[in-house]
């Protein structure tokens, strides 16, 4: 179970917003040290009066602690201006090629009175070295004292898993490779195997198909990633490979689909990567081991975190670093196969069938009473 975020002061450049309008390459020129450290940034030329006052990009280098970072804290100059500004947030392993991880993030600060609304942090979910936050405004924001990263040490504990899959007979580059996952994974990043010196760009969907419609047809496809760009590059006897695509939040979705973006179709079906962490488990020891973990049941629910509490506690009182003792899992076995991943039938409503039996029961005996009462009139004589 991760512990608390670490709060880390981050490095930060300030760009010429001309410099990133079109979303290219930079137009500066970065010196970077022999770890990749950006250590200066300078225009590689001159800017106009107009340009240099308009809002400034941001540059951050995470260094080491890239995917570690889960959020950013962004802290004005002057903390109590009056602001609502947009910014797009971008990402990159390389300083070429980059990434939209939002389109669109809102930093705001508003003040009524005694009353205050603030909204200066951003998530994040990324393993790419190097972050940039473009203005959607050309001016309007204060003086940048400082952002501050949340980290996650913990994620460097866990061990990516990869599920490398073969895309299905009878597709192609334009109408889309479909691919199947044998189960149910947290996914969480993206990669396509390319063969060497090759580019391409990507529209990634996925969809849960065991999960039908409510008018009973299949469900549609939801679009996770558009103009993704994948490139392989054979060098000096290796071969180097785009960063892979971190994608918000966990898809378990067993369908997926890539599209190639149109004007470069692929000579053949690409392998995809789906990369997810494996989830972990915390229970209180209690009777002698070995311990039965059973999982993978349709009719089970996952329920409050009820130890939270406790292990909070016990990381205020042994440290920030306090971890559970670790225990490994043994060989898995099957129990109920197949049979486990069938929902539970519906329960019957027996209140209904109750009340049909007593509307039944009554016609039943209000007939009774008809038939009874012709059979005792006695004919009239004419």
């Amino acid at each position: 179970m991760p512990g608390p975020l670490r709060r880390q002061p981050l490095q930060w450049f300030a760009l010429p917003p001309a410099t990133v309008a079109g979303g290219d390459d930079l137009s500066v020129v970065v010196q970077r040290d022999a770890g990749g450290r950006v250590v200066s940034i300078r225009n590689a030329v001159a800017a106009t009066n107009a340009a240099a006052a308009a809002d400034p990009a941001w540059l951050l280098d995470l260094g080491n602690d890239a995917g570690k970072l889960r959020a950013l804290d962004v802290e004005w100059d002057d903390a109590g201006a009056t602001l609502d500004l947009g910014y797009r947030l971008e990402a990159s392993d390389d300083l070429r090629g980059w990434q939209v991880l939002d389109p669109q993030v809102r930093l705001v600060q508003l003040r009524n009175r005694e009353h205050e609304l603030r909204s200066n942090r951003i998530e994040v979910a990324t393993s790419l070295r190097y972050l940039r936050l473009v203005p959607l405004q050309r001016n309007g924001a204060p003086r940048l004292r400082g952002i501050t990263g949340e980290m996650d040490d913990a994620v460097d504990n866990v061990d990516w898993q990869w599920q490398e899959l073969q895309a299905e007979a009878g597709g192609n580059g334009k109408d889309g490779y479909l691919y199947r996952l044998q189960g149910r994974f947290p996914v969480q990043r993206l990669d396509v195997a390319l063969p060497a010196n090759s580019a391409m760009g990507w529209t990634v969907s996925s969809r849960d198909d065991d999960r039908a419609a409510a008018d009973g047809e299949a469900p549609a496809w939801r679009v996770l990633a558009r103009g993704w760009n994948t490139w392989s590059l054979g060098e000096a006897g290796g071969q180097q490979r785009s960063a892979p695509l971190e994608i918000p939040g966990s898809v378990a979705d067993r369908q997926w689909r890539l599209q190639a973006e149109p004007g470069a179709l692929p000579p053949s079906a690409p392998a995809l990567r789906l990369g997810y962490r494996p989830g972990s488990v915390v229970f209180l020891a209690q009777g002698r081991a070995p311990y039965l973990l059973v999982a993978g049941s349709a009719n089970v629910t996952e329920g409050p975190a009820a130890l939270d509490p406790m292990l909070a506690a016990l990381r205020e009182r042994n440290g920030a670093q306090w971890q559970p003792a670790v225990a490994s899992l043994g060989a898995g076995v099957q129990r109920a196969g197949d049979v486990a991943y069938r929902p539970a039938p519906a329960p019957r409503d027996w209140k209904n069938l109750v009340l049909w039996a007593v509307l039944v029961a009554g016609a039943l005996v209000v007939a009774g009473f008809a038939v009874s009462l012709l059979r005792s009139t006695p004919s009239a004589n004419v």
